[in-house]
């Protein structure tokens, strides 16, 4: 978007999206049901768009974001013995890429 300015009502649907997508989340996740790659890539790409419209994330988007990212570095800390890739490897490179950027964000707020 050309100046990262999205109508607030799009941008108050992407969040309530992004709410009901992260919410489904820690739902399968607590139930232990395998959640699906797609779910996660709709959650980043709605979380990217309301990052680019200035606009926090929602308590559920930012908890299920901050849980995979703990995740993923622990994986990482770890990667030496980590089992072979599987499918969910991109949704998953997707979501580092995307909290990588994040972190350089913040970091070049500072």
């Amino acid at each position: 978007m050309i100046g990262s300015h999205a109508e607030p009502d799009k941008v108050a649907e992407v969040a309530r999206l992004a709410t009901a997508i992260a919410d489904r989340i820690l739902a399968q996740n607590a139930a232990g049901t395998t959640i699906p790659p797609e779910q996660f890539t709709m959650l980043v790409r709605a979380a990217r768009m309301l990052l680019d419209n200035g606009v926090a994330w929602p308590p559920a988007v930012e908890h299920v974001l901050m849980e995979v990212a703990r995740r993923i570095e622990q994986a990482e800390a770890v990667s030496d013995v980590a089992p072979a890739a599987s499918e969910g490897d991109d949704a998953v490179v997707h979501l580092t890429q995307f909290l990588g950027a994040v972190k350089r964000r913040e970091g070049a707020g500072d």
